[in-house]
C-alpha cells in the first residue's frame, strides 16, 4: 500500500506560484490606471479652480469687464488691473497646467473662462474646461 503524500508537490507550487504572479499583475495594472486618472483629476481640478478665479476677478471689476476679453493663446498686453490680473492668471495656467492656456470671451453681461491643458489620457491629447457666468 502507498504511504499517504506528505507536502505539496513542485508541480503544485509552481502552479500558484503563476497565480500569484497573475494576480499581482492585475493589481499592478489597476495601480497604474488609478495614478494615471488621479493625475488627469488633479489637471481638471486647477484648471477649473482657475477659470473660477478669473470670473471672480471680473465680477470684483464688473465696470472693466469688456477690457478682460483674452483669445485662448494670445499674449497679455497692457498694464491696467485687467491686464494685470490676465497676466498673474495665464502666468498662473502655464505653471500649474502642462501646455496649459486660457482664454476669456465676454458678450455683453455673459462671460465665458476657457481654461485648455495637454492631457495624454484623454484621446486627443488636449482637454479644457470652460466656465460661463452671468454678470
Amino acid at each position: 500500500m502507498p504511504t499517504p503524500q506528505r507536502g505539496i508537490s513542485l508541480l503544485e507550487s509552481l502552479i500558484a506560484l503563476l497565480v500569484l504572479s497573475i494576480g499581482l499583475l492585475g493589481v499592478l495594472g489597476l495601480q497604474t490606471q488609478s495614478l494615471v486618472h488621479n493625475r488627469a483629476a488633479y489637471f481638471e481640478t486647477q484648471a477649473t479652480n482657475m477659470a473660477q478665479d478669473m470670473l471672480d476677478r471680473i465680477r470684483a471689476n464688473r465696470e472693466q469687464a469688456a477690457d478682460y476679453a483674452l483669445t485662448l493663446g494670445e499674449e497679455v498686453d497692457g498694464d491696467d488691473l485687467p491686464a494685470t490680473d490676465q497676466t498673474e492668471w495665464i502666468t498662473d495656467i502655464i505653471t500649474m497646467l502642462p501646455g496649459g492656456a486660457g482664454g476669456i470671451e465676454v458678450d455683453n453681461r455673459r462671460i465665458r473662462v476657457t481654461v485648455r491643458w495637454d492631457d495624454t489620457s484623454s484621446p486627443n491629447d488636449i482637454r479644457q474646461i470652460q466656465l460661463v457666468s452671468e454678470l
